[in-house]
């Protein structure tokens, strides 16, 4: 084979790489996740995350911090019961979007 031919290729396999790299890079934003909740008592929770899952269980955390804050403002310390309670709650969001 050439140069030149091997300088062809070379162009060849170069751009490509560029192209598969811009593709991957579009494709994993294309793939983040949101996780939309509305509560009465602490408004609307939006988890994110790179997968459905993720999203998901950023949405709980986020529901269970906020939830547990409003309980200890109000109650100074939370018990047990409420404490499962906020669990609970947390744990079986139903995403939105």
């Amino acid at each position: 084979m050439s140069l030149q031919m091997w300088n062809r290729i070379s162009r060849v396999f170069f751009m490509t790489t560029i192209a598969m790299a811009i593709i991957l890079v579009f494709q994993t934003r294309a793939q983040a996740a949101t996780c939309k909740v509305a509560f009465e008592d602490v408004g609307t929770i939006i988890g994110k995350g790179a997968t459905k899952n993720l999203a998901f269980e950023d949405a709980a955390v986020q529901c269970f911090d906020k939830k547990a804050a409003k309980a200890k403002r109000n109650l100074k310390a939370i018990n047990e019961d409420a404490g499962l309670d906020i669990i609970d709650v947390c744990a079986n969001v139903v995403c939105q979007g």
